[in-house]
């Protein structure tokens, strides 16, 4: 929701709320008072006449951005003529008010809700706000010199709503203010005297005032709200029984009258609110609900036996049917219709629907309404009493069948009969979902519905051709901003409803993958849905919440070889795949002890899948999913390093058995890049040494932790199963280690002769590596060569301390991104473009345990 423009008197706000043209010509702001002095009450230099014109709204200086904080000027200047004057001078005070004020309302453009214009105003302008008997008098005055325009009229009644509703709640509207208050006592009788004084001005004045706006869908559906801000109980205390009568009587024409989704939803709330059964009245109101579904139902049963023995509906019948269906669905969501028995005349029309595909969507849509209304209330009467076992089976035959035609109407020609039909089986399968049976209520064991896997494959199809189409996403560019949002609103409510499914355990885990896959591709529209689903997820079942994040990446894979062949590994889609394992990857968080199990069959798994699809015969190509080892990469740092130790065994066990001897030999990029992330830097002697640019020196705080984690990783190393283990290394005393002696002549012959077969190895490395000029290699070697040789020059000193730092800056982004997965927004996508970025990838991320920055 738009956050409101308009603040409370007295509030200071942000100018950035407000357009540019609202601050290039302000109007001259009202003198402040002197500090020190008692500021003079406007009204003192008005004349005494009570019609007189107050000044134009203006600014106070103290408040920039706030056009209505120097509204209280105004309303200043009536308080002697209000105290003091007669009716008619009070009269014509409010009616200058609220001429300034909705003259403001409308010309200003800032907002299209009154409800944080009387919010703002509620504090220096309250008595005027609360003449609802003026308020009503201006509404209903005739005199055509006098008379309001229909934009006036509309915001004089949304005026009138909300400030009954702040005075009898006194709850600041969306986004302003703090949710919840504790009223003191004093506060509450202030609250019901208000709802007193509002219950005897309207109860005789709305009738009339929906008489009068009957024709307007939007004036009456605003004052259809007045009756819950009322003392009901005064209809029958009071005697105003009449009134009573009046107003069933315009709610009924109401109903007749208008087929607007809004007015019909708040009639239908205005009768539920009368038809409470503690009021003295309740029979008089029940009657009146009873005999305005008989004649709807009446006409219904007409209708239907027309349509379904006819072979061809005029469009009068389809949109007369239409209205009539219409008018009870909205009517069922609040009242319980099931003793008209509607709901085999409505399943019999929908399976018309579904056979023939002759019924409007007009016709189809509040159909399914009905039955699925109709089966909660049935629900809801079960749950009240201790069901019999006809009554249970009988409902849940209902159930399937609802189910099983909605199936059907997935696959309709209509979208918007799709969506419906998607909306109702989420909401339906949530409900008659094991929770169902939880608790006391056992004996509704019997109505638990678990979906089939076809109708699971439907739900997540759909949720593939409305919510992650990009193209239904972009829209036609003739499409308004507010159309565009709305079907956003749409679109997110249905992919809400999808992931209800997946926590509360109606639908598998391993269906999220259809939608963690699209975590950041579409991460704009719906990244908080799904990194909530992801949260929620990984509470219910670590292990098979990574199996599912596993399973994402796996299609994703698929999908774009399948698409665009083996090619594909150098374009963006497979850095996208990569940057997805990476978010995954940042949601197991810093708990390594905790996810190690996780993570180490997160790797077994995705190494036998990339070894499962051998290349062809004859082929110099490795396994077509080899190129998933890069993905896999993502997940290494988050591994302990006896982990990366037993996993690295099992890779070289896995190639070999799964390659064959031509194929062992080979170094592809994917599995070079996966073997080096399981290394450290210990591991990875001496030509990762000289290949890689020269690491900082650990500073002993960090080692000693270090050594602590090793030890601790090491000693719960027993609960990993593989099927090769390494020996795990013995622990060195921190007493006997000593400081680095520097290598011999020998010693760095041989790591120089690793280094260039090493190289030789690789081709690409190797041309990457001749470009570089010879300058350039002395100065990667010059470093390692002198801390070998321990040469204490003031240059190494300086080069040292500043690789320090750049190491303190690596650990504080890889901390930041570690805390994006625990509610902030995670970065975009990087770029693994050029090689060098490559070598980057391969040489220093994954020894160190980091990601990039």
């Amino acid at each position: 929701m738009t956050p409101p423009l308009t603040p409370r008197a007295g509030e200071r706000t942000q100018e950035s709320w407000l357009p540019a043209s609202q601050f290039s010509n302000p109007p001259a702001p009202t003198p402040l008072p002197e500090q020190g002095r008692e500021p003079r009450s406007p009204g003192s230099q008005l004349p005494n006449s009570p019609t007189h014109q107050p000044p134009v709204l203006g600014r106070d200086p103290r408040h920039p951005g706030s056009p209505l904080s120097n509204v209280c000027v105004v309303c200043r200047q009536f308080d002697q003529d209000w105290e003091a004057g007669k009716e008619k001078g009070r009269r014509a005070g409010s009616r200058d008010f609220f001429r300034q004020l909705l003259a403001f309302f409308i010309e200003s453009e800032l907002h299209e809700h009154a409800a944080y214009l009387v919010d703002s105003l509620w504090d220096c302008a309250a008595p005027l706000l609360k003449d609802w008997d003026g308020l009503t008098h201006l509404l209903l005055e005739e005199s055509p010199e006098e008379g309001w325009g229909d934009q006036q009229e509309n915001a004089l009644i949304e005026i009138l709503v909300s400030s009954m509703r702040q005075a009898t709640e006194g709850k600041p509207p969306v986004g302003r203010g703090p949710g919840k208050k504790v009223l003191s006592a004093r506060e509450r009788k202030a609250q019901e005297d208000d709802r007193e004084k509002l219950t005897q001005y309207l109860i005789p004045q709305l009738p009339q005032l929906l008489a009068k706006f009957s024709a307007d869908a939007e004036k009456v559906a605003l004052l259809l709200a007045a009756p819950r801000y009322f003392n009901l109980s005064l209809y029958s205390s009071g005697r105003l029984e009449k009134y009573l009568e009046q107003l069933l009587a315009q709610l009924r024409e109401v109903v007749e009258k208008h087929t607007g989704q809004e007015v019909l939803e708040a009639a239908a709330r205005a009768l539920y609110v009368l038809c409470n059964p503690e009021f003295t009245f309740y029979s008089r109101v029940d009657l009146a609900r009873s005999r305005l579904v008989d004649t709807l139902a009446d006409k219904f049963q007409q209708e239907v036996s027309e349509l379904l023995q006819a072979s061809y509906l005029e469009e009068d019948e389809v949109y007369s049917m239409a209205a009539t269906l219409k008018r009870i669905s909205i009517l069922h969501n609040a009242h319980d219709l099931t003793p008209w028995q509607l709901s085999e005349p409505c399943s019999l029309l929908l399976q018309r629907a579904v056979d023939t595909g002759e019924v409007p969507k007009q016709v189809v849509i509040p159909t399914m309404t009905c039955l699925h209304f109709g089966i909660l209330w049935e629900l809801a009467h079960v749950s009240g009493t201790i069901p019999a076992q006809k009554e249970l089976l009988a409902l849940k035959r209902k159930v399937a069948s609802f189910c099983s035609l909605c199936q059907s109407c997935l696959t309709d020609v209509d979208s918007s009969v799709q969506e419906q039909a998607f909306v109702l089986l989420s909401d339906l399968l949530l409900v008659f979902s094991p929770q169902l049976a939880r608790g006391e209520r056992e004996a509704l064991e019997l109505l638990v519905y678990r979906p089939e896997v076809a109708l699971q494959s439907q739900l997540a199809g759909f949720l593939m051709d409305h919510v992650f189409n990009h193209a239904e996403l972009v829209g036609s560019d003739d499409e308004d901003t507010e159309g565009k949002i709305e079907r956003l609103h749409q679109r997110r409510n249905l992919l809400a409803g999808f992931c209800k499914l997946i926590i509360y355990n109606v639908l598998e885990l391993s269906a999220a993958s259809d939608v963690f896959k699209h975590y950041a591709k579409f991460y704009k529209d719906y990244g908080d849905i799904i990194k909530e689903t992801l949260s929620r997820a990984r509470q219910i079942d670590r292990d098979e919440w990574a199996r599912t994040l596993l399973l994402s990446l796996q299609q994703l894979l698929t999908e774009l070889l399948l698409q665009q062949g083996l090619d594909a590994v150098y374009g963006k889609a497979f850095r996208e795949i990569r940057d997805l394992a990476r978010r995954f990857s940042l949601f197991f968080g810093l708990h390594q002890l905790q996810n190690r199990q996780v993570l180490v069959a997160l790797h077994k798994a995705g190494i036998k899948f990339a070894f499962q699809e051998p290349a062809p015969s004859g082929s110099e190509l490795g396994p077509l999913n080899l190129p998933f080892l890069e993905v896999l990469s993502e997940f290494s740092p988050r591994l302990l390093r006896p982990d990366k130790k037993l996993l690295l065994s099992y890779l070289e066990q896995t190639c070999q058995a799964r390659l064959s001897p031509p194929q062992r030999g080979k170094l592809w990029n994917s599995l070079l890049m996966y073997r080096r992330s399981l290394k450290s830097l210990d591991d990875m002697g001496s030509d990762a040494s000289r290949i890689a640019a020269p690491r900082p020196r650990r500073r002993p705080g960090s080692a000693a932790k270090r050594r602590r984690l090793d030890d601790s990783s090491e000693r719960g190393d027993s609960s990993l199963q593989l099927s090769s283990r390494l020996e795990t290394p013995m622990l060195t005393s921190t007493a006997l280690k000593r400081g680095h002696q520097p290598g011999s002549p020998a010693q760095l012959q041989e790591e120089e002769g690793s280094e260039s077969d090493f190289v030789q190895s690789q081709p690409w490395f190797s041309s990457q590596r001749s470009r570089e000029s010879p300058g350039r290699r002395q100065q990667l070697l010059a470093p390692r060569s002198t801390s070998r040789l321990g040469l204490g020059s003031r240059m190494d000193r300086l080069s040292l301390m500043e690789e320090e730092e750049e190491e303190e800056m690596v650990i504080q982004e890889e901390t930041s991104d570690e805390e994006d997965a625990q509610g902030l927004d995670m970065p975009l996508s990087r770029s693994h473009s050029s090689q060098g970025e490559q070598l980057r990838d391969l040489f220093d991320s994954t020894i160190l345990g980091i990601e990039d920055p």
